[in-house]
């Protein structure tokens, strides 16, 4: 979700760790009540009215005497939010929704409570494997997806047929093709190029590294070792580089601006973009019939990519009081019947990806939706990620990489950077 300044990211993080009482995450010994009323907290946008209707019939129904009461909740703030609230037995939802990423620094501080019993009960085999693994410190789990959304590369099919230029099949081919387009320049548009491709976009552009088998880190013997300097990392970002230096619009644009890649593609200045697939809403209806879509293409042909993936874990308190109660509401947050109708009215990946289907087509079908989600990779599970991405730190890589600076010495000056943080240093 949304990236902090260093400034309220280190002081998110540190408010986090100083939550007192939430050190095992086993959950409140006095969960064993029958009958209860719980509260949920859901993120605004995720979930439909009507979804969330069913969702409190249904408890209710299959609960007698319980109620289920759902508390959507604004993005702006809701670190601080989840920081003061999970802290409090009082004040602590029963369930909430956590960004992704986030979840590792709340399992890590013992905010959550450990639902690993709740694995087959869920169909965890069906679930985003990437999400399940981000949510699982010491083999134990302490959340599951609820939805995520998918980034897909965009294209002129007419444009690359002009440039006698097939659909890319490998990265290597998507390089040459940015290159080969823009050369052609079918349509004669002055400054055309061959891709948009701004560095502020960084989850886009992980898929590059997750890809190649490289992250920006790994936890060994118990430190985090930086994951850049390595010839999988390198070689995404020389393929990234060549891009930057000769056939990419908008490298270094502002995030407002990267953060409406279709206006330049609709406007004919490139003939490829990469982006969230909620985009294919704002693409121009002319274009529509002329616009191709995939999943960010593997290093090796016939081979599988691995995009970053964003969305919303769901998890219990450990500080409720309400823990078989809310383990029983889990259960229905994850059903068929919920998973189904979050899909259809969102648009959504559903948290279980065998619901997929329910996702209404549109220029992106749901099979390929369903296939990212199922070969998506995630950033490293380390308590202070959320500190390398408020201090800006993979910005400040794909700028350089994008300036033309050596890879070398990116690499070396980054991932210190990467790992001092990690470890605390």
């Amino acid at each position: 979700m949304a990236r902090r300044t260093v400034i309220a990211a280190a002081a998110s993080l540190a408010a986090v760790l100083a939550v007192t009482g939430c050190s095992s995450g086993t959950g409140n010994d006095g969960g064993d009540a029958d009958s209860g009323d719980l509260r949920v907290w859901l993120m605004q946008d995720s979930v439909s009215e009507d979804a969330v209707a069913w969702l409190e019939d249904e408890f209710a129904a299959q609960n007698p005497g319980s109620t289920l009461t759902v508390e959507m909740q604004p993005w702006d703030d809701i670190v601080s939010r989840l920081q003061t609230s999970l802290a409090s037995e009082s004040e602590t939802p029963d369930i909430v929704e956590i960004g992704n990423t986030k979840t590792a620094t709340f399992a890590n501080v013992g905010a959550l409570a450990d639902i690993s019993d709740l694995y087959d009960e869920v169909d965890g085999d069906d679930l985003i494997p990437s999400f399940v693994d981000q949510a699982t410190l010491d083999g134990k789990t302490y959340a599951y997806p609820l939805y995520a959304g998918t980034s897909v590369v965009f294209y002129r099919t007419d444009l690359l047929e002009k440039a006698g230029i097939a659909a890319p099949e490998t990265l290597d081919d998507l390089v040459a093709a940015a290159a080969t387009v823009q050369q052609a320049n079918p349509d004669g548009v002055e400054g055309f190029k061959g891709i948009y491709f701004p560095v502020v976009d960084v989850h886009g552009l992980e898929g590059w590294l997750f890809s190649h088998g490289a992250n920006y880190a790994e936890e060994k013997d118990g430190a985090w070792v930086s994951g850049l300097d390595t010839p999988e990392a390198k070689a995404a970002l020389e393929q990234m580089q060549t891009i930057w230096q000769g056939s990419a619009l908008g490298a270094l644009d502002a995030k407002e601006t990267a953060g409406n890649p279709w206006v330049p593609y609709n406007n004919g200045e490139v003939a490829m973009f990469s982006y969230r697939v909620f985009a294919q809403d704002s693409i121009s209806p002319e274009l529509a019939d002329v616009t191709g879509v995939m999943a960010l293409p593997p290093v090796e042909a016939g081979g599988e990519s691995h995009q970053f993936l964003g969305g919303s874990n769901v998890g219990i308190a450990a500080k409720s009081s309400q823990q078989e109660l809310a383990k029983k509401a889990m259960k229905l947050i994850l059903s068929e019947d919920f998973m189904t109708q979050l899909a259809e009215d969102s648009g959504w990946v559903p948290g279980n990806t065998t619901f997929a289907s329910a996702i209404p087509d549109g220029i992106v079908d749901a099979e390929l939706q369903q296939q990212i989600a199922e070969t998506s990779a995630l950033t490293p599970a380390a308590p202070n990620w959320a500190i390398v991405e408020g201090n800006n730190i993979p910005v400040d890589l794909y700028s350089a990489i994008a300036k033309g600076e050596d890879i070398d010495e990116v690499v070396t000056r980054i991932g210190a950077k990467i790992e001092a943080t990690l470890n605390g240093d």
